[in-house]
């Protein structure tokens, strides 16, 4: 088997990856090359890497990584704001394409001298990562917990899975809010986010930049979309959606102080819910809550399943002495954040 590893023009992925992107079913928005381009765009210390395994010139899987340079400096993402990074395969070749892209990584750690980053390995449909092809990778694992919401079974199926008690407050929400996509109002959606991760402990709200490069990015679906639920007073609650064919994935929000107790931001998940079933997604991931038990209950009350993947957080530990004392400080300043439980 041939392999190769190439940095892409996030524009101009090599034949056979559009397909990967379209059929595998665990394939998520963060697969999609509108997203890379639009992260580096925001952000010129990020460089798209396209790593891809071949058998006789026949494209078979591969994953986008992100390499970040910064004094001198890199760090490897797959992906940033851990998104996922778990390999696309054709069928039946997870396994081994696992395999390869782990080893393509950890040549990219070595030969990069890399100080630090995550390989999320989130695949909802399997089949699951054998940790000894992860641990190829100098570091630690984690697992991490997202909740999403089925619909292949329809949205009548999604509908029976909400507890009693959500359901009631969801018919009394949609009587009084207005649920609409509405990516003009990302800038008072984006202050709403930035209040409320103030409250929570080791939590930064992503940068404003990047969502407008994404909702600029379009794409057939657009990429990102923003979701709002208002009153006649004005805009209670926001979520930023990115976007695929299968998967539709709560990305950030931001709920008024005066929508919490109107359940608003329930209103809203369920809505985006929804469109997702309407617009043919198999599912809504509705995100991982580390640190932040209510809010994962909340997700399950709206009849949303579990699903485990590990991080495999990258260490410094084949960076010159300055990438190894800045992963240093870096843990120190971590320290306290989400970042999963002990695989």
């Amino acid at each position: 088997m041939s392999s190769s590893s190439r940095v892409a023009a996030p524009s101009a992925p090599p034949a056979g990856w559009a397909e990967l992107v379209r059929d595998d079913p665990n394939a998520t928005p963060a697969h999609r090359s509108e997203l890379w381009d639009a992260w580096c765009a925001a952000d010129p210390t990020l460089v798209p890497t396209l790593l891809t395994v071949e058998r006789d010139g026949e494209l078979i899987g591969g994953t986008p990584v992100v390499c970040e340079r910064r004094g001198g400096l890199t760090w490897l993402h797959a992906l940033p704001w851990v998104l996922s990074g778990a390999p696309l395969a054709q069928p039946g070749r997870h396994a081994e394409v696992d395999e390869e892209i782990a080893r393509q990584l950890a040549s990219l750690q070595r030969e990069r001298h890399v100080v630090g980053g995550a390989w999320a390995l989130y695949r909802p449909d399997g089949p699951p990562p054998d940790p000894g092809v992860i641990e190829r990778l100098s570091g630690h694992t984690r697992t991490v917990e997202t909740a999403l919401v089925d619909l292949d079974g329809g949205l009548d199926g999604a509908r029976r899975r909400i507890d009693r008690k959500t359901r009631q407050n969801l018919a009394q929400a949609q009587r009084t809010l207005a649920i609409a996509e509405e990516p003009e109002a990302l800038a008072a959606a984006y202050a709403l986010h930035v209040r409320q991760a103030q409250a929570w402990r080791a939590r930064r709200p992503l940068p404003l930049e990047v969502s407008r490069r994404l909702l600029a990015a379009g794409g057939r679906p657009p990429c990102t979309r923003l979701f709002t639920a208002r009153d006649r007073h004005g805009l209670l609650a926001a979520v930023l959606v990115l976007d695929h064919p299968r998967e539709a994935m709560l990305w950030w929000s931001g709920t008024h102080v005066d929508g919490r107790a109107r359940s608003a931001f329930t209103a809203l998940a369920w809505g985006i819910v929804e469109w997702a079933a309407a617009a043919g997604r198999a599912r809504v991931n509705l995100g991982a809550s580390p640190m932040l038990g209510g809010v994962a209950a909340f997700k399950e009350s709206l009849g949303a399943r579990i699903v485990s993947y590990p991080v495999r957080w990258l260490d410094a530990r084949h960076a010159p002495l300055a990438g190894r004392v800045a992963g240093w400080l870096q843990e120190q300043v971590r320290r306290g954040r989400p970042r999963g439980e002990p695989a």
